[in-house]
């Protein structure tokens, strides 16, 4: 195991560089196409789910499909175990349902990420798509208070004494419910990412349209067991 989890750390620094986050990114197309993703497991059996909608939150199309996982479940590791798998559901969906998605959101972490390489940001350069990570909980520690009230945020650092970069958001979707974690995953900025993500918030912690997949992935997931 600790032979793959030095493959996996020299792998990620190796990668990492590659990601591009612009600083002064062009506006976001009104008319793109987005994919919020959810995987669920079964053993070593991944079941992907992604809710294709567009920019004013209306579904065009869902897509579910079972994988096998090929890697097994590491800390901090979690893009290579899931993010495989959700690339061969994108390149699947695609194909089979003849669209483009331009923007990904993912259960999982962006840039906001110790070595830079979460899950978005993976699945975002191999499929050199925009990617966002819409995660539960932090792997980098932050300052400060988080305001109760809807829409308020706090800025994440790579490294939170200096705060030389900037990595992503605390983000409160709902008043007074626990945060969600935004960071850009690839080839959009962390604003853009926060403003994407404020987009399709409803009356949940996590946005619709990720729970919408999960709830997919859930089902496909107990279907296959029954």
């Amino acid at each position: 195991m600790e032979d793959l989890i030095k493959k996996l750390t020299d792998f990620q620094n190796q990668l990492a560089p590659s990601i591009w986050i612009p600083i002064d990114a062009e506006p976001i197309y009104p008319e793109a196409i987005l994919g919020a993703i959810d995987v669920q497991y079964e053993g070593e059996n991944g079941f992907a789910a992604i809710v294709i909608f567009d920019r004013k939150g209306k579904i065009l199309h869902t897509f579910t499909r079972k994988y096998k996982a090929t890697i097994p479940y590491i800390p901090s590791f979690f893009a290579f175990r899931e993010g495989d798998i959700i690339i061969k559901l994108v390149r699947d969906a695609e194909k089979e349902l003849h669209l483009n998605i331009d923007i990904l959101l993912i259960d999982g972490h962006g840039i906001a990420h110790p070595r830079k390489f979460g899950l978005a940001s993976y699945v975002g350069l191999a499929l050199e798509k925009m990617s966002i990570g819409v995660a539960k909980n932090t792997l980098l520690k932050y300052n400060g208070i988080l305001s109760k009230g809807k829409d308020s945020s706090l800025d994440i650092y790579l490294d939170q004494a200096t705060k030389n970069e900037l990595v992503g958001y605390v983000y409160r979707s709902r008043e007074d419910v626990k945060p969600i974690f935004v960071s850009a995953g690839h080839k959009l900025s962390s604003k853009q990412a926060l403003e994407i993500t404020k987009e399709h918030t409803g009356e949940y912690r996590q946005l619709d349209v990720l729970r919408e997949a999960d709830r997919l992935a859930r089902e496909a997931a107990k279907g296959d067991i029954n």
